[in-house]
């Protein structure tokens, strides 16, 4: 069967890769995402502070393909250097994400709960009953973009496929975004602490083209450890912000006055250290496949290149099928 219609689960980077790189080649295509925006771990929280990074902030370029793709998104306006080597999205980290949405059918809020068969040879997807209905939509193919433990169980009609995402394992990371009146005495604009439950603080509101809101000196992004984070899964938002806050100040060596805006989120699955040498995941024969940060990981490329990567290669082997 020609692939000529394609469901995509998931509009983090590798989902909204995967489906450009396949509309461009004529495959019609549908996306689909839980969320109230496209982004995943590259969205940005908006707040009454103002906008927060609160998943991934930056990234590099590598590999000279994802490098040329970065320079492309760089001249559009979407992306800016950071850091030396590093890139963001210009104004959010979310901008990039809407930008590569424009043109693309996209359903959000939406969870899809199983891949099933639609007894033509094709594919239908069925939702979780709080989500929007999905019609009767056949798909030729799926793709599942999303993290290995959330996907491994959508994965079941291709025991090859699932059995590689379970045997991912990703590590979760607590995040305090919290902004003050005043900026703080910090020496510069990212602390990494040698120890304790903080991993990394990153100021938030001097990065290009953020925006300053009235009554807000600064914005700080916390991430804990991803050790501390794996003790302390099931622990109170509000416990997890004052252990960060508390840690945030004995970094800084200064008593912190109290926030204007302090919130948790926990990331349960941040990053993976230990991904799949495998570029992606593609059953031929079911006409389903998996990519994301959780594949490509034989060069040592950081989980955004990685996503990018995997999608790509899984556009690839989808049209030559």
């Amino acid at each position: 069967m020609t692939v000529s219609r394609v469901a995509l689960i998931g509009a983090g980077l590798a989902g909204l890769t995967c489906a450009r790189a396949l509309a461009a080649a004529g495959v019609q295509v549908q996306l689909f995402d839980k969320s109230r925006g496209p982004g995943g771990r590259l969205s940005t929280r908006h707040s009454p502070a103002g906008p927060f990074d609160h998943g991934g902030a930056d990234f590099a370029a590598h590999s000279s393909d994802f490098a040329q793709q970065v320079q492309q998104w760089s001249q559009a306006g979407w992306l800016a250097r950071e850091g030396g080597t590093g890139y963001t999205g210009v104004g959010e980290m979310n901008a990039l994400l809407r930008a590569l949405a424009q043109g693309l059918p996209l359903q959000l809020d939406t969870e899809i709960a199983a891949i099933e068969p639609a007894g033509d040879g094709r594919w239908q997807l069925r939702a979780h009953q709080q989500a929007p209905t999905l019609g009767d939509r056949r798909f030729d193919a799926v793709v599942v973009a999303m993290p290995a433990e959330q996907a491994a169980p959508l994965l079941g009609a291709s025991p090859a496929l699932a059995q590689a995402m379970r045997s991912v394992r990703s590590q979760p990371t607590w995040t305090v975004m919290a902004a003050w009146p005043r900026a703080l005495p910090a020496r510069g604009e990212r602390l990494q602490p040698a120890a304790g439950p903080l991993r990394e603080a990153r100021r938030d509101d001097t990065r290009p083209g953020r925006p300053r809101v009235a009554g807000v000196g600064c914005r700080w992004v916390l991430h804990a450890s991803p050790q501390w984070s794996a003790h302390n899964l099931d622990a109170p938002a509000v416990q997890v912000v004052r252990r960060l806050l508390e840690a945030f100040s004995e970094a800084l060596g200064v008593q912190l006055a109290r926030p204007v805006y302090a919130e948790a989120h926990l990331w349960r699955h941040a990053q993976v250290p230990s991904p799949l040498s495998e570029p992606c995941g593609w059953d031929a024969a079911l006409r389903i496949g998996a990519c994301g940060d959780a594949w490509h990981g034989a060069d040592g490329i950081d989980g955004v290149e990685r996503a990018w990567l995997s999608a790509q290669a899984l556009a690839r082997a989808m049209r030559a099928t």
